[in-house]
């Protein structure tokens, strides 16, 4: 697999952390991984892949001022990188013209993670966005709960395997809140609850 996209169902639900997630994780099976931004929303300030820089010392690339960001990731592929992209804001925000990150990893011909949060409005949203996703094109791969409150119960843990069963997306394991303040070695560790398809 040369390209994985990630994107959140909204801002703030733990995408950065997911997308470093994934980035250990295929580090760990010994890929040459690359993450990369190919789209800002205008009103971000905020640097995510010098936080997935942070938490798993593989230096990553913006490409959002590229002429044709979309092509400059499928040479990487070509290239033999796996390249992990980081969409910006939520599922259905248009980022490259009217394409959403949807549309995006469509053209890219990439699985899409969709990262969602952990309550129980995020079965109904998580659902529709991976609706939304398919009617982009899109082949939504897995579902990842970001910001797992601490001492959640079992039900909380597992409420994404709803949406599993609701689409036939695969869960593929959760983030605990908090995970995006630690050390490259305590952020190695908590990956380990992630679950990614063998093929990627």
């Amino acid at each position: 697999m040369g390209i994985v996209v990630v994107s959140g169902l909204a801002s703030g639900v733990g995408k950065t952390t997911a997308a470093a997630a994934i980035v250990r994780v295929l580090q760990d099976r010994g890929r040459d991984v690359i993450p990369v931004k190919v789209a800002r929303l205008r009103t971000s300030t905020t640097l995510d892949i010098g936080t997935i820089e942070k938490l798993t010392g593989i230096k990553g690339e913006d490409f959002s001022d590229a002429l044709d960001p979309i092509a400059v990731v499928k040479q990487l592929s070509d290239a033999g990188k796996t390249v992990v992209v980081e969409g910006s804001g939520g599922l259905s925000v248009p980022l490259l013209g009217e394409d959403t990150i949807a549309h995006i990893a469509a053209k890219l011909d990439a699985p899409l993670v969709v990262v969602s949060g952990m309550d129980d409005e995020a079965v109904k949203v998580a659902t529709q966005a991976v609706h939304f996703a398919h009617a982009c094109g899109a082949s939504v791969e897995g579902l990842l709960g970001g910001k797992l409150p601490a001492g959640a119960d079992l039900r909380t843990r597992l409420i994404l395997m709803e949406v599993a069963n609701a689409t036939g997306v695969p869960f593929i394991g959760s983030l605990n809140d908090g995970v995006g303040s630690l050390g490259a070695e305590a952020f190695a560790e908590a990956t380990q609850t992630i679950f990614l398809p063998e093929h990627w």
